[in-house]
Parts: C-alpha cells; structure tokens; sequence
C-alpha cells in the first residue's frame, strides 16, 4: 500500500520537472499535470487516511501521535500561508472589485500544490517518507533535465529551429493531443532555453550543498553539467539569483569548515576555483561570449549610438559578429530595463490606494497590460506582490520562511550544512523570481513546498 502510494506523486514529480509547460499531453481537454496533481493528492491524503485507521491514531485530538496534535510551529505557519492565499485569491479580490476569474486563473494552481504540504509533513514526520530516498530521485531527474537542456541548446545553434521540432516530435508521438510550449528565444534570435521549469536547476545546486560533506568526484562532474545548463537559459534573473546564493554558501561553508573541519574550508575554495574557471571558459570557446555580453548590459537603460573607430587589427568577421551580438543584446536590455522601471512605478502607484491588504491575486494596473491572456502577470515580482497581498501578505510570506529557519536552527541536533543549502535554495529563489513571473506558478510553489518540507524533515530529526 506504502509503495503504490507514491507511484503517482512520483510521476507528478517528473512531469514537473519534464513537462515544461504542464500541457505537454492533454486529456480530453485537460492538461497531464492536473490529472497528476488530483491523483498525487488523492494518493498522499489516501495514505495518510489509511496509515491513521491501521494504526488506531486519531485525527482530531491534540495528542502527539494524532494527525493535528502533531502539527509543529512550521505546519501552523503553513496554515497560515495556506489561507492566506485562499482569501487573496477569494474573498480579497471580492472586496476590492477584482475579477474573481482572474484571481483563480493565477494562483489556484498553487495553492492547490501548497495543500500537499499537509499530508506529506504527517508522513515525513511518521517517518513514512524518507526524504534521502526523495533527493536521490530528484538528482538524478534534475541531472538528466540539465543534459535535455544542452542537448536543446546545441541542437539550435547547429540547426535553426531545433527546438520548436523537437517538441512538435513529441506532439506528434502522443497524437497531437498536447500543446506545444512557447518557444522564447533571445533578443535578435539568439538561443536561449528558458522554461518556467529551469528554475528546477536550483534543486541540483541544492542537493550539491545538501551533501556537501560527503560530495564524491563524480558529484562536481553532475554539478558541472547543470551549471552549464545554467548558462543555457541565458537569462539573468537566474543567473544573479544563483550566483549571489553561490557566493553566500561558500563563504558559510568556508567559515564553518575553517571552524571545524579544514577539508570543507578546501571544498568551498576549490569549488569557487572550478565554477569560475567553467564559467569563463565555457563562454569563451562554447557560448559565444554570451556571459559576458548579458552581464555587461545587465543595467543598462538606454543604447549609446556613438561607436568608436575600430582598428585593422579588429576588424574580422568573428569581433564583427560578436560587436553586433552586444549591440543587439544591449538594445534589447535597454528596452527590457526600461519597461521593468516604468512597472514598478505603476505598481506602486497602484498599491497606494490599498496598501495593508493588496487587491487581491488576479488585480492589474488598469491601462497597463503585459499579457492580453494573463493582465495580472507582471516581470517585477516584489511590486506585483506588493500590490496585490499588501504588506500584511508580504508579512506572512516572510514570516513563514523566517519561522521555518528560526524552527530549525533551534533544533539542538540541527545540521548548519543542511541550513546553508536550505538559505541558498531560498535566496536563489528570492532573486531568481524578481524579474521574471515565476513565482505563483506550479513550478515557483513547488520549490516553495519543497522547502517547507525541507525544513519540516529536518525539524524533526533528533
């Protein structure tokens, strides 16, 4: 019963990671990753249920070993959160006039995974699930992701429109009953493979910290891979959120091991030594320079149409190319810095006329469309959140998180290298989703809920 009762939070897991757009095979009109969902959460619920009645515990009661009375502070934040999103997703939106269509449209896909958090606590804290098992299987996924990722990157560079096929392959393989995901490439056509699920990168990152005592040689090599797949999304939000993560583990790595043992203090410094050398020659001889290109014009808001007189010497084909690769870049920074400005000052705007409780998920700036589809998706994510759960939901959301690192450094028998790779994930995170709308999403919640019930598991051990 224990077994098959994971089968399909399993698959769920995989067409996370793999189904890209979640809609990859539809069903008679409806996407694989909400038959997935429903049947994962009938299944851990089930479990739970049926592991209560066979071993006589009580729902109810407030005793220890019943289902309530084993909540923890972190499960009563999580009730907190949970609700809070239900109401700005309901009775919010209804207060304030917004389109309660559009508020469901947004973020009912995450509070509905955010509700797994409940049943898979219980069974984590019953020792039902064994977390170890769970990051084994999601290292191996989110490796073999990165390797789909390079394959996807190099495929386009070398024919156009590589991408684009192979996923209408796949359409085809299952009778075109799917949609094929937008395809986004770079300003100007370069290539770039950003999905929503890269972000499931960071879960590699993660677990290379997690088990950064113990990390084996062929764990730099994994960790090699995924950071060029890293590279591969081309996108800066991703990159600024993991290497600001990246340096704060480190240099907490570096002081912990210079504190107790000098091997981790060596691993910090050689992992740096090997991260920078893979980032530079990698751009160098596979990327184009596209590192460089992006970082240079990271903050750039408007283009300098004044160019300088090249020498003989520079004038060849390739610094030509690569000349016009930064113009180009720089031109579409420029534009998208730009918009990004004029966001926040709309939002803002906006939420001054309901600053403690927001608008409600679904709201948007009236006149200030990004998405004809989705009006309520905006790239500045602090201000678009800002505007629509007020401080009072930016207070919960920072609590939760702020409750959950308090609970597990607290702990007597707390790992700090198990923290650190809980703080980088959640600093990752944080940054990644700044510019880009990740965050209330199935995948952005899902890092969430993987975090939570990181901290539960290791809350709980002794």
């Amino acid at each position: 019963m224990r077994k098959l009762a994971f089968i399909f939070p399993l698959l769920f897991i995989f067409e996370l990671i793999f189904g890209i757009s979640g809609t990859m095979i539809v069903v008679h009109g409806i996407a694989i990753r909400h038959i997935l969902f429903i049947l994962s959460f009938i299944s851990l619920y089930g479990y739970v249920l049926f592991y209560i009645l066979k071993n006589k515990k009580k729902i109810f009661s407030l005793q220890k070993d019943a289902f309530l009375g084993s909540f923890t502070k972190i499960d009563i934040g999580a009730v907190v959160f949970e609700l809070s999103m239900i109401l700005s997703m309901t009775v919010i939106p209804f207060i304030m006039g917004t389109s309660l269509r559009y508020a469901k449209s947004e973020v009912f896909d995450s509070a509905a995974i955010f509700s797994l958090f409940f049943a898979v606590s219980y069974l984590i804290k019953e020792n039902q699930i064994d977390v170890k098992k769970i990051l084994s299987c999601l290292k191996v996924l989110v490796f073999l992701f990165a390797v789909y990722h390079l394959i996807l990157y190099f495929g386009q560079e070398m024919q156009t429109g590589f991408i684009e096929d192979v996923f209408k392959a796949f359409n085809e393989l299952v009778g075109g009953n799917g949609l094929v995901p937008r395809i986004v490439l770079g300003h100007g056509g370069y290539t770039r493979v950003m999905f929503n699920t890269s972000i499931y990168l960071l879960i590699g990152f993660f677990i290379f910290f997690y088990e950064f005592k113990k990390n084996k040689w062929y764990d730099y090599l994994i960790f090699i891979v995924e950071l060029l797949a890293m590279i591969t999304t081309v996108t800066k939000s991703i990159w600024f959120g993991t290497g600001i993560a990246f340096a704060l583990a480190c240099a907490a790595y570096l002081a912990y091991g210079l504190k107790t043992d000098r091997r981790m203090a060596v691993k910090a410094v050689s992992l740096v030594i090997i991260t920078g050398l893979t980032i530079v020659i990698s751009d160098k001889l596979i990327f184009n320079d596209i590192v460089y290109i992006r970082m240079s014009n990271a903050f750039v808001t408007t283009v300098d149409e004044d160019e300088t007189e090249e020498s003989e010497d520079s004038d060849k084909e390739e610094n030509r190319k690569k000349k016009a690769a930064k113009k180009l870049d720089e031109e579409g920074a420029a534009e998208s810095n730009s918009i990004k400005i004029e966001q926040m000052g709309k939002l803002l705007e906006k939420w001054k006329g309901s600053p403690i409780i927001g608008y409600g998920y679904g709201s948007y700036v009236e006149g200030y469309l990004r998405s004809e589809v989705a009006p309520f998706s905006y790239e500045m994510q602090l201000f678009s959140l800002l505007m629509k759960i007020g401080i009072l939901g930016l207070i919960i959301w920072i609590g939760f998180f702020a409750l959950q690192f308090i609970v597990m450094i607290k702990k007597k028998s707390h790992n700090l290298v198990h923290i650190f790779a809980w703080l980088f994930l959640l600093m990752a995170l944080v940054v990644c989703v700044q510019t880009n709308p990740l965050l209330i999403s199935f995948t952005g919640m899902s890092v969430i809920l993987f975090l939570s019930l990181i901290s539960i598991d290791e809350s709980n051990k002794f």
